[in-house]
């Protein structure tokens, strides 16, 4: 019985368990996936959770945490190397630790036919899904900048986009505003000092996420399904080792998802 989840909190909306089933349905093989909450976590949330689970997602707000939970783990080397995991395989007693947001973001932008164009990239949020995105980006050598509440030496304040707003051509919202529950959210961002904005993406997905709706439709916009759906079947691949083949079932899995009333 292949048995997975997803951790994370406050998990309001995810369809991950109805992508799931749809895999199981696409592979012919048979198993669960379940939606695990946890506002915080620790060693014996996760141990508890490794012995019941062969593997599983991790969301909102743990993807950074987990590594520092898993003392014995082994690591991928893009866990390695962007500090976050996303998806946790147990098997034969040892935990392995992956991260798909990278590859599934690589894949989604292969599939939508992304043109760079030789412009700068904007990441709005600093956490694990930023890194992950940030570290696709890096791969493929796209100049970006990552922005949040407050600058250090990897990021840049939401104060200090205005200095490099006209060279930004594609924006990425990691952050949770416009996800409830904190659809009615802003960040503290003028988009007029972005004129050259050609196409917005957010990683939050369903009916009442609001956060592109503050873009006209001049701007391409794609919120987060896209991505959700390729890093959700090289996880199932990584659990089941299905083999499923992304560009040949990812217009199928999204078919199953449209319209959904969340």
């Amino acid at each position: 019985m292949n048995k997975l989840g997803i951790l994370g909190w406050p998990l309001t909306t995810t369809y991950s368990p109805l992508i799931h089933n749809k895999l199981f349905e696409l592979s012919g093989l048979e198993g669960s996936y379940q939606i695990i909450k946890q506002e915080e976590i620790n060693s014996q949330i996760i141990s508890e959770i490794n012995n019941d689970l062969l593997g599983y997602n991790i969301t909102i707000p743990h993807k950074e945490k987990i590594i520092y939970l898993q003392k014995s783990a082994i690591l991928s080397a893009s866990v390695k190397d962007i500090g976050a995991c996303n998806t946790v395989l147990n098997r034969n007693s040892k935990i392995y630790l992956f991260n798909t947001d990278f590859s599934g973001f690589k894949t989604f932008l292969n599939l939508i036919q992304y043109d760079f164009c030789k412009k700068s990239v904007l990441i709005l949020g600093s956490g694990g899904s930023a890194k992950a995105i940030a570290y696709t980006l890096k791969l493929q050598n796209i100049n970006y900048f990552i922005a949040s509440r407050h600058s250090n030496e990897n990021t840049i304040s939401y104060n200090e986009i205005v200095k490099i707003g006209s060279d930004i051509d594609l924006v990425i919202n990691t952050t949770p505003v416009g996800m409830p529950p904190f659809n009615h959210g802003e960040l503290p961002i003028k988009w007029n000092n972005l004129p050259n904005i050609k196409t917005v993406i957010n990683l939050g997905y369903g009916s009442k996420n609001t956060f592109l709706n503050q873009f006209d439709d001049s701007i391409a916009k794609y919120d987060g399904l896209g991505m959700l759906v390729c890093q959700a079947i090289e996880s199932f691949n990584i659990w089941t080792s299905a083999g499923l083949n992304t560009s040949r079932i990812y217009g199928e899995v999204i078919k199953e998802l449209e319209n959904i009333d969340d």
